[in-house]
């Protein structure tokens, strides 16, 4: 990216002093070949995907199986990834054994694995089951009893359970710190499968990760498993195996796109990371038919990171003053690309990225105009208008070296970084983001402002290292200087407030609401890709190399569907 001879290169003209990032080179390079989709193969294990459904849609339907079976196929059909094929009849089930069996804990068969799993899965659907369901598990001092602690997949059960916790479920809190001391305990003592499952659940929650991963892993550890459902698992492999052919057609497309855009000659300045962005959009939807959804919202994250690399690490704060009158270039509808006022003013790079930019509003703009979705472009575009002017903001803080308070930080770093605009961006192609839903994302309900809240955060823990060392204002050192504390205590601070935002989404996600579940779906799936993007202090966005694993598990590294 960004080094001192392209320094040079790029102002040579003007000798303007930049404080440009090192950014790391980007590592897919030449690492992705082309690939055109094999529409007679697709077509065969298409097929076979279609009788194998026919007969899972028989075993989901057997009426006389006991209630505790059909829980355990619901999640197993889940966690392998092929939930999308079922999902009326997995929200009718469930449904029907909620109305039926009000009371779980009653139930003989009713042991810590079957009850924390109810409660995972009516949860995870938005049934809003009580916690009681858990106390019989309590022992007279009101503490998780002894005797839980040797079973594992009990404990492995309930700690998957406490993390859809809400405010004020002091039960969970307490089962999440019992559950990880024992389970961190007994895996030296496990068998190799179930010692794996303990581990990655440990270093990977279920509900705070990414539904492909999470199905792409639970695939190679329920192979190892002699018991497991032959039917089931290759069914999942085979759904896995298409929708990779899928996003590998996608990602394909998507790379021509950029680099007939030859972005990364025109704005070197910038992070270089289609195949993030993608994998960004998958992470979000991985479902077949939110094809378009995820290409559309892959480019629009690829021009969230590009002018977020023009205010961070390019522009001076003279070019940025003209930038930020990008309002007046970006009317609706877009009868123009720009009034020409300001824009020959900015240096080439920054020009050329404007260009860009508004070239593909302008397209999408008349996507959405056809098919009379204009609501869901007007309220992307509206965000893009506030972007534009909380970066302005940022940057002058930080190119003056003048730290905001932190309150003024988080007031303005909530649409900068662009955590409402991208939201925006993901229900572009989204059938079911209707002009309701759009408006009741203007009216920013607890549930919008704890997902911008939790990106935020976890964005800024997981970038102040990198953001530091190129002398860089961050939120942490805002807060350790309101607050006189250490940047240990700051980051641990962050970390508190981004799990409170977790109890909130799950909390609202329990209400009742004419929200369509697709639409909460695609907000905690942001969530939870935030969540694995800046893990451990990290920015996976900057350093790739944090979830390579990732994009070559879900989209570049075929799995197998042979035997």
């Amino acid at each position: 990216m960004a080094s001192a001879e392209t320094a040079d290169l790029l102002n040579n003209q003007h000798e303007i002093v930049r404080q440009l990032a090192d950014f790391p080179e980007n590592i897919w390079a030449d690492r992705i070949a082309s690939f055109t989709l094999d529409k007679q193969g697709y077509a065969f294990y298409a097929k076979e995907i279609e009788i194998l459904k026919e007969e899972v849609m028989s075993m989901l339907l057997e009426t006389e199986k006991p209630m505790m079976e059909k829980f355990d196929l619901i999640d197993k059909i889940e966690r392998l990834g092929i939930s999308h094929h079922f999902e009326d009849k997995i929200e009718h089930q469930l449904q029907e054994l909620f109305d039926t069996y009000p009371n779980f804990q009653e139930h003989p068969e009713c042991d810590l694995l079957t009850a924390a799993l109810q409660f995972r899965l009516f949860r995870q659907h938005g049934f809003n089951i009580s916690c009681g369901i858990l106390d019989q598990f309590i022992d007279d001092n009101g503490k998780f009893k002894e005797s839980l602690c040797e079973d594992i997949r009990g404990l492995l059960s309930l700690y998957e359970a406490a993390h859809i916790r809400t405010n004020g479920d002091k039960i969970l809190e307490e089962a999440l710190a019992f559950t990880t001391t024992h389970l961190t305990l007994g895996v030296p003592h496990l068998g190799s499968t179930l010692a794996k499952q303990v581990i990655h659940a440990l270093e990977q929650p279920l509900h705070k990760g990414i539904p492909r991963y999470e199905a792409y892993c639970y695939i190679s550890m329920y192979e190892k498993d002699e018991s497991n459902n032959k039917l089931l698992l290759r069914l999942a492999k085979l759904d896995y195996y298409l929708l990779q052919m899928l996003y590998k057609q996608e990602l394909s497309e998507i790379i021509r796109w950029g680099k007939d855009l030859d972005i990364v000659t025109k704005v070197p300045y910038a992070r270089d990371r289609i195949v993030e962005c993608y994998f960004w959009a998958v992470g979000t939807y991985y479902e077949p038919q939110y094809s378009l959804a995820r290409m559309t919202f892959a480019k629009a994250i690829v021009f969230c990171g590009m002018i977020d690399d023009t205010y961070d690490a390019y522009g001076t704060l003279d070019e940025l003053k003209i930038s930020r009158n990008l309002n007046r270039w970006l009317p609706s509808p877009l009868h123009v690309l720009w009034d020409g006022n300001g824009i020959d003013q900015l240096s080439d790079y920054l020009k050329a990225a404007y260009t860009m930019l508004l070239n593909f509003n302008k397209e999408l703009e008349e996507d959405l105009a056809k098919n009379r979705r204009t609501f869901v472009f007007d309220k992307y575009l509206e965000e893009w208008k506030q972007y534009m002017r909380t970066s302005f903001t940022q940057s002058k803080w930080f190119l003056t070296n003048k730290l905001p308070s932190f309150a003024d930080y988080m007031s303005n770093g909530m649409i900068t970084r662009s955590y409402y605009l991208l939201p925006s961006a993901a229900f572009l192609g989204v059938d079911g983001a209707s002009e309701d839903v759009i408006k009741w994302m203007s009216t920013n309900p607890r549930l919008f402002v704890a997902l911008t809240t939790h990106a935020r955060l976890t964005n800024d823990v997981g970038s102040h290292k990198f953001e530091k060392e190129r002398g860089s204002g961050t939120a942490i050192e805002c807060y350790m200087k309101d607050y006189n504390v250490s940047e240990e205590e700051a980051t641990k601070k962050f970390e508190e407030m981004y799990e409170d935002t977790w109890k909130i989404m799950n909390e609202e996600c329990l209400r009742l609401t004419t929200i369509p579940r697709e639409i909460l779906k695609v907000i905690l799936n942001l969530a939870r890709v935030c969540e694995v993007v800046y893990k451990h202090r990290g920015d996976g966005f900057t350093d790739q190399r944090r979830i390579e694993a990732h994009i070559k598990a879900m989209i570049t590294d075929s799995i197998s569907v042979c035997g």
